[in-house]
């Protein structure tokens, strides 16, 4: 049940009303994280193979303490990269590009550290869009769609790590199936300080079912609401694919941003409703993951670091 076939539809221009969603960014009362209690890691313990791009091992417990010297960015156009992962495990295909393993993610986050990026949320990045909103000096969004069972178990802990959170999206009738997390555990990532979006009802290509797309649209907040008792302000187009309709019925449902394809990291008021995201593939070398950073320096100048908690 992953996005299968993923393709990029080139973006529309939608008319984006800042008066509208300053007044929804306006209500929201954001839950503050809380403490969990931790989870253990998968003991699958597979020999990977060896690669000139693999980075040294660090030890890693970074206090959580909120970046120092935010700055002040928008409103209007914002860089900050979108990365998009579906399931942070182990595929039983010698590749899949839905899976990337845990070693090779937690290499990914390690970097991320290093260099200087902080997760923000895309409800931060909306504000900042129509309002203006003080951001980190590196600011990235990480989300992860379908809510495959390995967000909880595999992602959240390795987040954790490194001050990190992401942003899910889910599909609602995946909810509680086999491999897919609960309504529990997708309240358990929210109390961690996630945000939670929806991924449609049924995860079906919203442009070639115009008739169902109100349903998988605004049906699903209101029931992804009502289940998880969490607030669910974004959209994740299954594919990537829309058009004017299925645009219009995100803005109708309220939401205050979607998410689609493409490989910028320039977001803006031109893009609100589809922001640029750049999918992470089980395949992809360090090298390739740090092709997709505004800001990137050498691999191999990372210093060998040990923060102490």
């Amino acid at each position: 049940m992953a996005c299968g076939g993923l393709r990029f539809i080139v973006p529309l221009t939608p008319t984006i009303t800042p008066t509208l969603i300053a007044t929804l960014l306006s209500s929201i009362t954001p839950s503050p994280p809380a403490t969990l209690t931790p989870i253990t890691f998968p003991t699958h313990t597979p020999t990977l193979p060896s690669t000139d791009t693999a980075l040294p091992t660090f030890t890693f417990e970074p206090s959580l303490t909120p970046t120092p010297h935010w700055v002040f960015q928008g409103p209007g156009e914002i860089i900050i990269p979108i990365l998009l992962y579906h399931h942070i495990g182990y595929s039983l295909e010698a590749e899949n590009e839905y899976y990337v393993s845990p070693e090779t993610f937690d290499q990914q986050m390690n970097l991320l550290y290093q260099w200087g990026y902080r997760t923000i949320s895309v409800e931060l990045l909306a504000r900042a869009i129509t309002q203006g909103a003080e951001l980190p000096p590196k600011p990235i969004i990480l989300t992860f769609d379908d809510g495959s069972k390995t967000t909880y178990s595999t992602t959240l802990p390795i987040l954790q790590r490194y001050g990190f959170t992401g942003t899910a999206y889910i599909v609602y009738h995946y909810v509680g199936i086999t491999n897919y997390m609960n309504a529990e555990e997708i309240q358990a990532l929210h109390a961690a300080g996630w945000e939670i979006g929806s991924h449609s009802l049924s995860h079906v290509d919203l442009t070639t079912r115009p008739d169902r797309q109100e349903n998988e649209i605004v049906r699903s907040r209101r029931q992804l609401e009502s289940l998880l008792a969490v607030p669910v302000l974004t959209f994740a187009y299954p594919f990537g694919a829309y058009d004017d309709s299925s645009l219009g019925y995100v803005r109708f449902a309220g939401y205050i941003a979607a998410m689609g394809l493409g490989n910028e990291s320039v977001q803006g008021g031109n893009n609100l409703f589809y922001l640029y995201r750049q999918p992470v593939r089980g395949m992809d070398d360090l090298q390739t993951f740090a092709s997709r950073l505004p800001w990137r320096e050498e691999i191999y100048d990372l210093p060998a670091i040990t923060i102490v908690p």
